[in-house]
């Protein structure tokens, strides 16, 4: 046993090592580095330099030696086991990788085109096995191949949409959405095949009611756990969050997704569904950028090992036969053909012209992942049940019947597997460059996103653009957003808190782009309103610059109250989760600002007790020296981020006669909305205020607020 595991622990660190040199040898190469950590499992595999005899005894037959078992692969089951650890993180990965609301938003467009290129794809790769190999279209084979043609890579896509900077184009976005149709049902579509190759390989006959069984499971299945991971997510990411460390959370939901993918395995399904599905889950949650992040040292550990043992199942014997090149060779432009056309002829029909069609189409070209991840379940699954092979004793004579499992997707079929993602990987890349260049539009119209709007601002230099940025995102992690930034060309940046989530794209290095829905730009404005103001504590000239007083007017203005009603219910955070009685004042008594300040912090301090009452006070007025937080219409809203407070705390102060808040005449006050934040923990005051603002914009409730009679009077108006 211990001459086993130190032999493991070796082959796994050599593999790790070749797939890291074979993988920077393919980026200078310009071609994606799993391709070089794909060929340096072929070079050294069992069927090359991996059998070759060592001066070791325990590498006499080589350091990877074939192994002939009854599993089908020619390595060692242990570490094709770790190696399949490899492909759950990556469809894992994947899922959280995924952005749900790009996924919904072009839903449509990305599901038919996505669709067409499955379908065409799939024919084109079964006509290979019906009109090259002489297969009929039932063989499971034949559908394996029809399958293989499917799968689209969305790195590859990712890489050369990002070169060109064109992510975000039209193009770029149904691109992607389609890719992960692609894969999604792609995948649902293997464990289909998969069980009906389980019933054609053990004798029985496919009767079209189990087909029916099989794809209303295996649809059932994918879209019933999926629906309920969805609806879960945040409770998940709650329980997850509870253990505080990312470094632990990560692991724990990685945990979660092997356990899923077994059960998906035990339920019929491949274990990559389990994992993508976990990964979708949570990919709509603020833990999925910091278990990305955490998880990434296991992912470029477990990932090449993946790829490199894929490259092992290559038999370089069978690349040398020229009839079975031909026939990869075939099969790779069949793939190639079936994502252009399939994609092509939805995307004419989606608003899109030839040109921006024919981008959609060859960016849909490119293979890999997936390819390699349906290729090595097709070489363990499709396995005859044990038959009785009979042998002669040369002794006796005697016959004796020894049972032995036969593979189907053999060598062969794996080579000519490999081939295909080998060519289209080499050949999309320069196409799909091509194609971008032509400088033509890929659309007929522009067509307006209504679930979407963008909020824009301009800075004067880029040095002021990055320590707004700065600011900004130092800002929001404090109050409990995580960020995902992303380099492509551009400086794009992904913010999530719960179930609020905007994006940040940094444009000529001047400008804040943010995309979002329309309930959060009220957030996004305050975030970068004190964000602002934060700078101008050190800096005049971005005072002077940003115009706090125009910008606040934008924030808590007449535009506001075009907003829905059901806005106040877009954010994590509710107003009836944190006013109460307790932290209502009617009829304040307090003259001035600054009697106020002190009023409303001793009523927070009699309820909910601070560190440090002076210390809050002289913060608040710290921030109140910067800019007035007048509001106009009567309002004010201090807050200020202190020490003085281990939680986020407030107090409303309500006065119908009113005063002069800062000594003029003319910002009479009779709300006073005072909030305080943690200095150094992350806490919701951003979403408070901007919600607050919201029910503030309606004269008629900011009206019924200054009459209320009670504190419960004034909550019901909040919260209504």
């Amino acid at each position: 046993m211990s001459q086993q595991i130190a032999l493991l622990v070796i082959q796994i660190g050599f593999i790790i090592l070749i797939a890291k040199l074979f993988g920077i040898l393919a980026a200078k190469c310009h071609i994606p580095s799993v391709m070089g950590e794909l060929i340096a499992g072929i070079v050294f595999g069992p069927y090359c330099l991996g059998s070759f005899p060592l001066p070791f005894h325990v590498f006499a037959n080589g350091l990877f030696p074939k192994v002939d078992g009854i599993i089908g692969i020619p390595l060692d089951p242990k570490l094709y086991s770790i190696a399949s650890l490899g492909s759950i993180i990556l469809l894992f990965v994947s899922g959280l990788e995924t952005d749900i609301r790009t996924f919904f938003k072009y839903s449509l467009v990305g599901t038919i085109v996505g669709i067409g290129g499955i379908v065409f794809s799939f024919i084109c790769g079964a006509a290979v096995g019906m009109f090259v190999l002489g297969w009929d279209f039932m063989d499971p084979r034949c559908l394996f191949l029809g399958i293989l043609c499917t799968a689209t890579s969305v790195g590859i896509s990712a890489r050369i949409l990002s070169e060109h900077h064109a992510m975000d184009s039209p193009e770029g976005v149904t691109i992607m959405a389609a890719a992960v149709i692609d894969d999604v049902l792609g995948i649902v579509c293997l464990a289909i095949v998969i069980g009906i190759a389980n019933v054609e390989l053990n004798g029985g006959s496919m009767a079209w009611g189990n087909i029916i069984w099989i794809t209303v499971k295996s649809f059932g299945i994918w879209l019933g756990v999926t629906a309920v991971g969805l609806v879960l997510a945040c409770r998940i990411a709650g329980f997850l969050k509870w253990f505080k460390s990312p470094a632990v959370f990560a692991v724990l939901a990685f945990g979660m997704a092997l356990i899923l993918a077994g059960l998906f395995e035990q339920a019929g399904l491949a274990m990559i569904i389990g994992a993508f599905v976990m990964g979708l889950a949570l990919s709509k949650t603020d833990v999925a950028f910091k278990i990305r992040a955490s998880l990434t040292p296991l992912y470029n550990f477990l990932v090449p090992i993946f790829f490199v043992v894929m490259g092992m199942l290559v038999d370089v014997r069978v690349l040398l036969d020229t009839n079975l090149l031909f026939i990869g060779l075939i099969f790779a432009i069949m793939a190639i053909i079936g994502k252009v056309v399939g994609c092509f002829v939805p995307a004419i029909l989606m608003n899109f012209n030839s040109v921006g069609a024919l981008r959609i189409g060859v960016g849909m070209v490119p293979r890999c992942e997936v390819v390699l991840i349906i290729a090595g379940i097709a070489a363990v699954t499709m396995m005859k049940n044990p038959v009785l092979k009979e042998e002669s004793e040369a002794a006796d004579d005697n016959t004796v019947k020894i049972q032995e499992q036969v593979p189907i997707f053999d060598s062969r079929l794996f080579g000519i597997a490999i081939i295909m993602p080998l060519v289209t990987a080499l050949f999309a890349p320069p196409m799909l460059s091509a194609a971008l260049k032509i400088k033509r539009k890929g659309v007929r119209r522009e067509v307006e996103d209504a679930s979407s709007v963008t909020t824009a601002f301009t800075f004067r230099t880029e040095a002021l653009t990055n320590l707004a940025l700065n600011e900004l995102l130092e800002l929001l992690r404090h109050d409990g957003f995580a960020t995902s930034t992303v380099t492509k060309g551009i400086r794009f940046i992904q913010f999530r808190r719960d179930s609020t989530n905007f994006s940040l794209e940094i444009k000529d290095g001047k400008q804040f782009v943010f995309s979002s829905s329309n309930d959060d730009v009220p957030l996004i404005k305050t975030a970068v309103y004190e964000s602002i103001v934060e700078l101008h504590k050190n800096l005049s000239e971005l005072k002077q610059l940003a115009q706090p007083d125009t910008l606040k007017t934008q924030i808590y203005g007449n535009d506001v109250k075009e907003r829905k009603e059901s806005t106040k219910n877009a954010s994590s955070i509710t107003l009836g989760n944190i006013l109460t009685p307790d932290n209502i004042v009617i009829n304040l008594k307090a003259n001035n600002k600054n009697e106020a300040f002190k009023e409303l912090l001793n009523v927070i301090n009699a309820h909910n007790p601070l560190t440090n009452v002076d210390k809050c006070y002289q913060d608040i007025l710290e921030r109140e020296s910067v800019v007035s937080t007048y509001q106009d219409n009567g309002i004010a809203m201090p807050h200020a981020r202190t020490d003085g407070t281990t939680a986020f705390m407030t107090a409303i102060g309500v006065t119908q006669k009113g005063f002069d808040y800062d000594g003029d005449s003319q910002h009479r006050t009779n709300l006073v909305i005072l909030s305080l934040c943690p200095d150094d923990e992350p806490g919701p005051y951003l979403q408070f205020i901007s919600q607050v603002a919201l029910v503030l914009s309606d004269d008629a409730k900011r009206k019924a607020i200054v009459r209320a009679k009670t504190s419960e009077e004034a909550i019901k108006v909040f919260i209504a």
